[in-house]
């Protein structure tokens, strides 16, 4: 195995990892890296049905996403306290926000932090944009001793990240095969959230409803919809990614992707501005 990798994946909510790379997580998690997940809202909100409390969706949804985290093998996953699904707007829980991810790399010292894409201006969800952009302020200024100072009183050293890999993007430059176990375990995980793929079903039903459209769907459940959607997405991907490629000779994989996933991967400070220049394996995964 090469060096053997300590990645920090931070996700807003608890399901976003599986759905947006619990591939890549996954096949990580088989060749031995060490992976810690941070989850930073209960997602406490996270459901349309009105017979359900604050409460219960928070209850089921961490029974749900322990049974999602086993099946990808991460064995190092908890959840932030203190920030409230979709009501992170103040500058002072940001700000807080920040010291906490910044003590979190100071301690866990990862080579990798995976999180939201910044340059998604589409993003629809409130604490995706905040993560994207608090994300990577606190795996960039980890590094510097005089943010928060304390930290560092503490017994805390700085820390410099190697890397960022950034998902969903719309502007993705590494791709990453999943086919076989990795992407069966992906659909495993993302249909141990039960809750949130009723909570999509219901969703995508109302909205067409809205517009005046009646989806056929009666014959097929949630957990159907997803692991058709997830083998299209990743074959979909894949052929990006070979399109990709074809453009970028130079950091090709010698064998074309069948399923994949992809990421935005982007460096820090000084290695950023010349990655462009740096030898082909600082440019893939």
């Amino acid at each position: 195995m090469e060096k053997r990798q300590r990645i920090l994946a931070i996700e807003a909510h608890p399901d976003d990892l599986a759905y947006f790379y619990g591939g890549y997580i996954a096949k990580m998690a088989a060749e031995g890296h060490d992976i810690r997940v941070l989850t930073i809202t209960n997602g406490d909100q996270s459901t349309c049905d009105p017979a359900l409390s604050s409460h219960d969706i928070v209850a089921i949804l961490k029974k749900e996403h322990a049974r999602a985290m086993e099946i990808v093998g991460v064995k190092d996953q908890r959840f932030l306290d203190g920030f409230t699904n979709h009501f992170m707007f103040s500058s002072e829980t940001q700000l807080k926000l920040r010291e906490v991810l910044i003590r979190e790399i100071r301690e866990y010292k990862p080579d990798t932090v995976i999180t939201f894409d910044i340059a998604d201006v589409f993003e629809e969800n409130p604490d995706h944009r905040l993560l994207a952009r608090v994300g990577l302020q606190a795996a960039s200024f980890a590094a510097y001793p005089l943010v928060h100072p304390e930290q560092l009183r503490q017994g805390l050293k700085p820390h410099f990240t190697g890397r960022m890999l950034l998902a969903p993007t719309k502007q993705p430059n590494v791709y990453i095969e999943i086919s076989g176990d990795p992407l069966e375990k992906k659909k495993a995980a993302g249909a141990a959230y039960k809750s949130q793929l009723d909570l999509m079903f219901s969703e995508l039903k109302y909205r067409a409803e809205t517009m005046g459209l009646k989806p056929d769907l009666d014959d097929l459940s949630p957990q159907d919809l997803w692991e058709s959607v997830c083998e299209s997405m990743a074959e979909e991907t894949a052929m990006a990614g070979n399109e990709y490629y074809a453009l970028h000779k130079d950091i090709a994989p010698r064998i074309k992707l069948m399923q994949a996933e992809a990421f935005r991967m982007q460096y820090l400070g000084a290695m950023e501005k010349i990655h462009e220049y740096l030898p082909k394996e600082y440019r893939i995964l």
